[in-house]
């Protein structure tokens, strides 16, 4: 079964009405503080529940993870709760109190020009292959659903995301992005109900058919840093992801900043953790009933069936949704993908735009058409649009020429600077002797460690890989660790103490 005619205006449906939403707002919007940060005015309900780090990387290999790998995964989310003290406690209080734009201002303020230049590079190169990793998931999946040519798709998502955006700036990002999510959720919830109207089997007899394939086998802890998962890596993954995002990351801090108050950033951080936990457990039951639905259909020995579909787990969603699902329901849920594209691809360009804007405007104030309002943050978001549309074209070629599955993808390629950036910003936070100096030679330990962890089989032709949870843990790790040592030899009073910063 393709997508008919139902399907196609429910999708050009919700595309129309996110540019709508776009330009709705761009006739609010009248100022730079409007543009990227809301007039500081945002409800909490509405950044926590925009936040959702989760996106069509998410929608097509979490169900794919656990469908070829198992639940391993997923057991290391019960450590995200965890994460919530050391935001609201340790983060936020220092960031909220600053007059600030950019999250990378404040390393303007704590240290130099140098580590500020340094932090905003990073934020770029890493956001942007972020959009362009997830613009190329999306389009994979609307490809694998409809047949269409996927640069075609590469297009249409990143030329209507970077209008609406442009248009509205934050408040348009931060609304499309709750609908978006709200959709996202809601896509993930119909596939498991459908299974279970469809087959007659609950998830109780596919967690029975996920047993007896031996996936619901977790392995703790091990020695071997090549071991892919398990339980105590994949929770020191998981929980310095969140905190190290949360504390240095612009798309992030951004959406904190929106708010109004000390107290309503603390409150969306509430919002972002339960939806983030909802949605990976809505995307891990998809997974769990697409395997038995799939075994069930296939009539072969559990063996066979999971050597069959281990190579497609990836795509064994979008398949679902357009083969089995009724019309209009699709329709839906390609949307729902191209929605979580859409949130990423616009998280990134405003936030991208924010740092560019706020660093560099004065430099380009001389070009008389620039001074307008907001036609340099306008043309900025245009620019980075068209390079986040780039690099998945780039990243489309790129996979072609690996076995990596989407977990790894993201692992493996976006998380590169994420230990990197945040060592910057918790030297800033948690040492007082340290320099800049010492903060930058921190972040150059970090990212070679980051590099010898993704691509150290390639680079030295290890046997095998080290597994990829352990590349933000032990590059912030190290990173961190270094500075601080440096910052015993070399340090000196900062600029800023604590209770100023």
């Amino acid at each position: 079964m393709q997508l008919n005619t139902l399907d196609i205006i429910v999708i050009v449906a919700y595309m129309a009405a996110m540019s709508l939403i776009g330009l709705y707002f761009s006739r609010k919007t009248i100022s730079r503080t409007d543009f990227f940060l809301g007039g500081r005015g945002m409800h909490w309900i509405l950044v926590g529940g925009s936040l959702s780090l989760f996106s069509t990387i998410s929608f097509m290999s979490v169900p794919g993870e656990m469908i070829r790998y198992g639940f391993g995964f997923f057991v290391a989310y019960l450590i995200v709760p965890f994460i919530i003290p050391v935001i609201n406690r340790l983060v936020l209080p220092i960031l909220m109190k600053l007059n600030i734009t950019s999250a990378y201002d404040y390393l303007d303020q704590r240290f130099d020009i140098r580590v500020t230049r340094l932090s905003e590079f990073a934020f770029i190169f890493k956001t942007l292959l972020w959009m362009g990793a997830i613009i190329y998931t999306a389009s994979l999946a609307v490809s694998e659903v409809t047949g269409w040519n996927i640069f075609i798709i590469i297009a249409i998502i990143g030329v209507i995301t970077t209008f609406y955006t442009s248009a509205g700036g934050l408040q348009s990002v931060i609304w499309t992005d709750f609908i978006q999510t709200m959709l996202f959720t809601g896509c993930a919830l119909v596939i498991p109900i459908y299974v279970a109207y469809a087959t007659g089997i609950g998830p109780f007899g596919w967690w029975e058919s996920f047993s007896q394939a031996g996936r619901t086998e977790i392995t703790t802890f091990s020695l071997d840093p090549t071991v892919r998962i398990t339980t105590i890596g994949n929770m020191a993954s998981v929980f310095f992801y969140f905190v190290c995002t949360s504390a240095s990351d612009q798309m992030i801090i951004q959406r904190y900043l929106s708010t109004p108050s000390l107290k309503e950033a603390r409150r969306s951080v509430w919002v972002f953790i339960l939806s983030n936990l909802t949605s990976i457990l809505f995307l891990a039951i998809c997974g769990l009933s697409l395997f038995a639905f799939y075994l069930q259909r296939s009539n072969l020995p559990i063996n066979e069936f999971q050597q069959q579909i281990a190579g497609t787990a990836d795509r064994t969603m979008p398949q679902f949704i357009v083969q089995e699902l009724p019309h209009g329901i699709s329709g839906l849920i390609v949307a729902g993908l191209l929605a979580a594209a859409m949130s990423g691809l616009s998280s990134g360009m405003n936030a991208i735009s924010s740092v560019v804007v706020g660093s560099y405007s004065e430099k380009v104030s001389r070009f008389k058409f620039l001074r307008k309002p907001l036609v340099l943050e306008r043309l900025t978001g245009v620019v980075i649009g068209g390079l986040g549309i780039a690099l998945a074209v780039g990243v489309t070629f790129g996979m072609r020429q690996t076995d990596w599955n989407l977990v790894e993808l993201s692992g493996r390629l976006v998380n590169l600077f994420v230990g990197p950036l945040a060592v910057l910003f918790f030297a800033g936070f948690l040492l007082k002797r340290a320099t800049g100096t010492a903060a930058i030679i921190g972040f150059i330990i970090s990212l070679l460690t980051s590099i010898f962890i993704s691509y150290g089989k390639q680079i030295f032709g290890f046997e095998q890989s080290i597994s990829f949870i352990w590349i933000i843990p032990a590059s912030f790790i190290f990173g961190f660790v270094a500075t601080a040592l440096i910052s015993l030899v070399i340090g000196r009073k900062p600029q800023l103490n604590q209770s100023e910063a």
